[in-house]
């Protein structure tokens, strides 16, 4: 359970973020979990139905919708923000200052904000205006060409978001430092935080070599620590076993497996004409270090995570009916009763906001809604999945194996 001082940490925090794709949302998100208020600000015209891979970086969100390209737009937005204490955003330098909403513009009505800039290389340098996103952070920031088989093409880490949550846990982790340090002194700061930065900071023992003179290589699975180290077919589609034992542990391993002498294809041999549960529980059990390899399916059915109260089962209304689909809880402590609110759509909470936050009149809610600088989109759901002809296309290019059975998530209600 999510200890009730840790859930309430950050209540009376008011944060304002204008937020896109993953790394803020993500960032936003735990700080929402931490009890604080965030406040999503994103463009009704270009507002997306609420998914169900999104709900994940929506959910405990008031939502308005601003149009910052419209008469009034940046100045409601510096209304909100001048009573905010955290103000973010993850686009390009240049577009926060053509709107006047930069660090500067918004510093100017709230001296001791905490700002957040979430950009793709830094506010600053010859590479500031670049835009960039995760995939491409991955890749320039030197992670692709660590990844895969030394004769191959360089890899990809396994998720398309390692480089925004990456990001965005640095964004929380400077964020609540920000917070602790306003409280301590009574100022603000600008945090200025970048993809490319946080993957390259994952690099130090890399670098470390490499300022030696000694050039790392991709070796994909092999680690020279260990005798044996490997992922290893198992029997069954796409099942796996990943192994990593040490001189003194491969006797047990031989036992475990039933195979002499060990080695890397006596192993893989042994370990093919096993199901994978079989071959983990023998290997476990004989002190050898060893695990499935989980695919999605296998994390969401986990009975140790549903017993944890990691996942909880919530209903979607779509097109057709509501869905159950199971959602996370936060990370550090699992259940989070009360603090998960449901996703809401862009726009949902305007007039409450805008009353409540930006001190808006009657009046002049409705002279914005008039001119277009503020609206809302609920757009609805499908609640579907994606067509059978994507699915074959997405196998073909290697990013799914298999495309499992629509499942009843209902099933875990009780869970």
């Amino acid at each position: 359970m999510l200890p009730d001082a840790l859930a309430g940490t950050l209540k009376g925090v008011r944060v304002l973020s204008l937020e896109q794709a993953v790394a803020l949302p993500f960032a936003t998100r735990h700080l929402a979990h931490l009890g604080a208020e965030v406040i999503r600000v994103q463009t009704p015209e270009r507002a997306r139905p609420i998914e169900q891979s999104s709900i994940e970086l929506i959910r405990s969100k008031r939502q308005v919708g601003v149009n910052l390209g419209a008469e009034g737009g940046p100045e409601t937005f510096l209304k909100l923000a001048s009573a905010c204490d955290v103000v973010a955003h993850n686009f390009t330098p240049r577009v926060v200052r053509k709107f006047g909403i930069d660090y500067e513009g918004v510093r100017a009505v709230n001296e001791d904000v905490i700002y957040v800039s979430l950009t793709g290389f830094g506010t600053t340098g010859p590479w500031g205006e670049r835009p960039l996103f995760g995939p491409g952070a991955e890749a320039v920031g030197g992670h692709n060409l660590l990844i895969g088989d030394p004769d191959a093409w360089p890899g990809r880490p396994g998720t398309g978001v390692y480089a925004d949550d990456t990001c965005g846990l640095y964004a929380t982790f400077a964020i609540l430092a920000a917070l602790e340090e306003r409280g301590r002194t009574g100022a603000g700061q600008h945090i200025d935080i970048s993809l490319y930065e946080t993957m390259v900071a994952h690099l130090g023992p890399v670098l470390a070599e490499q300022s030696r003179g000694a050039e790392a290589r991709r070796a994909a699975n092999d680690d020279a620590r260990f005798a044996i180290h490997g992922v290893f077919d198992a029997r069954g589609h796409d099942r796996h076993v990943a192994i990593a034992a040490t001189e003194d542990q491969l006797d047990a391993l031989g036992r475990a497996l039933g195979v002499s002498p060990v080695t890397t294809a006596s192993v893989a041999a042994a370990v093919a004409a096993l199901d994978a549960e079989d071959a983990e529980a023998r290997l476990v059990a004989a002190g050898v270090p060893a695990s499935i390899t989980a695919d999605a399916c296998d994390t969401l059915a986990d009975p140790h995570l549903w017993a944890h109260q990691f996942y909880e089962v919530r209903r979607l209304q779509a097109e057709g009916g509501a869905t159950a689909y199971p959602h996370q809880s936060a990370a550090w402590g699992g259940h989070t009763d009360g603090l998960v609110e449901e996703p809401r759509y862009v726009g949902q909470d305007n007039e409450a906001i805008l009353r409540e936050v930006a001190g808006c009149t009657p009046d002049e809610i409705a002279g914005l809604i008039e001119s277009g600088a503020i609206g809302e989109a609920n757009v609805a759901p499908t609640g579907g999945r994606r067509a059978a002809a994507d699915h074959e296309t997405r196998i073909e290019r290697g990013e799914l194996s298999r495309v499992d059975p629509p499942m009843d998530w209902g099933v875990f209600d009780d869970r």
